[in-house]
């Protein structure tokens, strides 16, 4: 009976090795694809509005909070929209609004960013098709050494619709 048991005990151990080697492999490549995958920033609230007639330029606002403990710096952006867009900022200089291009955006750590009007916005160019309320695209946020963020954009009016009367 001693014996038996110790066989029995034997062979589960046995198996239970065999399954943890083959498994091995597959946790080390989930711990590797999950540094693979960026998690320093966090971004929300993204949309990029329509065009107004005539015009090939539109512009996209979103939310992006940095989540570590070291800055980030958002470097460029690529969309499959268009080849050229820009980081731009308005600023209050002498009583007036200007805007001006930003190289990059630091978004500190900790911080939050918020891309809105009057603020910091992405400027798209050079568009070749106009964009319909409600469509989707994505955008691309390539940063120094957080990662590249691919995050979709849901394209909004730049014109509200009107209500019906009910009078």
């Amino acid at each position: 009976m001693f014996m038996k048991r110790f066989l029995i005990l034997l062979i589960l151990s046995s198996v239970m090795a065999l399954a943890g080697s083959l498994m091995a492999p597959r946790l080390k490549a989930q711990v590797i694809d999950e540094k693979l995958q960026p998690a320093s920033l966090m971004i929300s609230g993204a949309y990029i509005r329509t065009m107004p007639p005539g015009q090939k330029m539109t512009v996209a606002f979103l939310t992006v909070s940095n989540v570590e403990e070291s800055d980030c710096q958002i470097l460029s952006a690529t969309s499959p929209l268009t080849n050229r867009i820009e980081f731009h900022q308005h600023q209050h200089v002498d009583g007036l609004m200007r805007m001006r291009q930003m190289k990059s955006v630091l978004i500190a750590a900790g911080e939050t960013v918020v891309f809105k009007p009057g603020a910091f916005h992405i400027m798209f160019f050079n568009m070749d098709n106009p964009l319909m309320d409600g469509d989707k695209t994505e955008v691309t946020l390539q940063t120094d050494e957080c990662g590249d963020y691919s995050t979709e954009l849901e394209v909004r009016s730049l014109v509200k619709p009107k209500m019906m009367d009910h009078h």
